[in-house]
Order: C-alpha cells, then structure tokens, then sequence
C-alpha cells in the first residue's frame, strides 16, 4: 500500500497531545494513535513520522515509541519500512 500523505511528527504532536510532565507510555501511545486511526483523524494509508522524528517531537523515549509502533503493526494498524519512515 503507498501512503497517500504524511504526517510530519510536529502534527502527530499536537494530536496526541501529551503533557511533558506526564509522559505516555507505550501502549498509552499505541493507544492514542490507534483512537485517531480508527476515527478518522489518521486516515488509512498515511505515512507516520518515523521513530526517531516521533521522539525527538514527544517527551518519550525511543524505546516507547518503538515499543508502542510494534504494538500497532501487531494490531494490524501500521506497516513498516526500514528506513521509510
């Protein structure tokens, strides 16, 4: 499937709209996206940042956003590209 757009990490941002004294952890974050996902505020097919732009955009660690885009390609959610965002 190609995407059909991108979402920089600065949106995803502001959409998930986490404190940065109260970090998400990584299902908190798998589940956030998953919610915009599946109401439509990420449509189908939309490239996500990748890691390490989502990490240097949120106040979480690497691991967390690794951990909870895993939790999504498990789920059926996100498919990944090593090196395509």
């Amino acid at each position: 499937m190609t995407p059909t757009s991108a979402l920089s990490a600065d949106r995803l941002r502001v959409l998930v709209d986490v404190a940065a004294d109260d970090p998400p952890g990584y299902r908190e974050l798998a589940d956030i996206v998953r919610l915009l996902i599946l109401d439509g505020r990420i449509p189908a097919g939309t490239r996500l940042p990748s890691e390490r732009e989502l990490t240097a955009a949120l106040p979480v660690s690497r691991t967390t956003v690794s951990r909870a885009y895993a939790t999504l390609r498990d789920a059926g959610l996100l498919i990944s590209r090593r090196g395509s965002g």
